[in-house]
């Protein structure tokens, strides 16, 4: 067990590091989720540490955040931090236990990476350094909430896929 919520926190680090010396160019807000949220699910969903998601997380976040990348922003939004990491434990918890087959469990991690990222944009939104100029409009606004809302989706998605990939490839083997 604690063996499980290390290794998922060491994938958090490495995905922290990532995320802070990465650049995917897209140009498009909330894409940082496919650097920092998919390795934690994956991992989350290959150890099955019941709070591996929420460990991985916030080692996601401090190591970005030592390593200059300030992609997740400062230690004040760390709670928001281990709430979209929870968001995923109970997720995942609740699927596990309810024993979901794969083809189930991936849309229901998907919409949690979904909300989760929503999470994040709220911590982006109480930042001092947001553009407030672009909150103000509602198409600024809706955009914005539209891409955090895509890429949260699109990390959960992957990083469910990608475990259930390696979890039938092992029954397989």
């Amino acid at each position: 067990m604690l063996g499980a919520f290390l290794v998922c926190s060491l994938v958090g680090v490495a995905a922290g590091l990532a995320a802070a010396h990465i650049r995917l160019h897209l140009g498009l807000p909330g894409h940082k989720a496919l650097v920092l949220m998919t390795p934690v699910i994956f991992a989350r969903l290959i150890f099955r540490s019941p709070v591996g998601a929420t460990g991985g997380m916030l080692a996601a976040a401090l190591s970005s955040l030592a390593a200059g990348g300030g992609v997740i922003g400062a230690t004040l939004h760390l709670p928001l931090v281990a709430v979209a990491g929870g968001m995923f434990d109970v997720a995942i918890g609740l699927a596990e236990r309810r024993n979901l087959a794969g083809r189930w469990m991936i849309p229901v991690v998907g919409l949690a990476g979904l909300a989760a990222n929503l999470v994040m944009l709220a911590e982006r939104l109480m930042m001092p350094l947001f553009e407030w100029h672009q909150l103000f409009g509602a198409s600024a606004f809706a955009t914005r909430t539209l891409s955090y809302a895509f890429f949260g989706l699109a990390a959960g998605l992957i990083g469910a896929g990608l475990a259930a990939v390696v979890k039938w490839r092992r029954r397989s083997a």
